[in-house]
């Protein structure tokens, strides 16, 4: 049998051994799904204590599945330095937002989210900022490789593809906190000074995330860069032909979770947290990405087998 015939067996078996790979990310990812209803019925049920420890449940699953994500598809060396790099930009940033008013302008934390790191910032703070980095870096990918994929190759299109998805990445990670801020002040867990245009929050809050985010990302850009030999289950998934790129390829659940993070905040908004305006301006920023992204991955599935 030639190499030209044995092709296609490889390329069959390679698809059944990425089938019954086991993804730690997709356990997690389902636990995050699981955690809205639940979040939901606490609300419903007017159980007030139970609200904290639901809300946690939400926010560790999706960090647990951002970070198990991360590892199974860029390796533990570049997740770990991703990570770190997110700390320490968004802990820079938060500290001279808390204590000088810049960047993100003038506000307080309170003591209900824990322990505080330099005394200003809450340990927790540039933990959660990778939960939802994560997802919108993968929803920017989605996003500039279509548009990349729709345009001639040129010699200038890595480093514009690049840009791209860091602008791309930072205003859809921005778009999150038109739902998040608004929440967390009304929970009381951190105070804006001298209120805001927008429910009380001054824009040079978006303005600080926008920016605190591009340097994040600019940073990850540059670790993905790194010459790392990837985990086993992406290079299995490398191997299998494009019906591995169903919407339903375990690669693609960052996006999702960005989608479902979307919708459901929007829904949690108009129900139970900031009301209609809120979730009107939540629906329409984070559906500028969500939307798009939602759409290209249905579209998939007409091409999957």
């Amino acid at each position: 049998m030639s190499s030209a015939e044995m092709q296609p067996l490889s390329s069959a078996r390679a698809v059944r051994v990425y089938a019954r790979t086991f993804h730690l990310s997709s356990v997690l990812f389902a636990f995050y799904l699981l955690s809205m209803p639940v979040y939901c019925l606490v609300r419903l049920s007017g159980q007030q204590a139970l609200i904290g420890p639901s809300t946690a449940f939400t926010a560790i699953s999706l960090f647990s599945f951002s970070l198990a994500h991360c590892i199974e598809t860029r390796g533990m060396r570049r997740s770990l330095l991703m990570l770190l790099a997110g700390f320490a930009v968004a802990l820079t940033t938060e500290y001279l937002g808390s204590v000088y008013g810049l960047i993100f302008g003038n506000y307080d934390y309170t003591d209900n989210l824990g322990p505080k790191a330099l005394g200003k910032v809450p340990v927790i703070i540039p933990m959660a900022w990778f939960m939802m980095l994560y997802p919108a870096w993968s929803v920017a990918d989605l996003l500039v490789a279509r548009r990349r994929d729709a345009q001639r190759e040129t010699a200038a299109q890595p480093f514009v593809s690049s840009v791209a998805r860091v602008f791309v990445a930072a205003l859809a990670m921005t778009a999150w906190d038109l739902s998040l801020d608004p929440r967390m002040v009304a929970d009381g867990n951190w105070v804006w000074r001298d209120g805001g245009a927008y429910f009380g929050i001054p824009l040079s809050n978006y303005a600080g995330w926008f920016i605190t985010s591009a340097i994040i990302y600019g940073a990850w850009r540059g670790i993905e860069r790194l010459p790392s030999q990837p985990p086993k289950t992406e290079r299995v998934a490398q191997t299998a032909p494009d019906s591995g790129r169903s919407p339903l390829d375990f690669r693609l659940l960052p996006a999702w979770a960005y989608v479902a993070t979307w919708l459901g905040e929007s829904l949690a908004n108009a129900v139970f947290w900031g009301g209609p305006a809120v979730a009107a301006a939540v629906f329409v920023g984070m559906g500028l990405f969500g939307g798009p992204a939602l759409w290209i991955m249905l579209r998939a599935s007409r091409r999957a087998p």
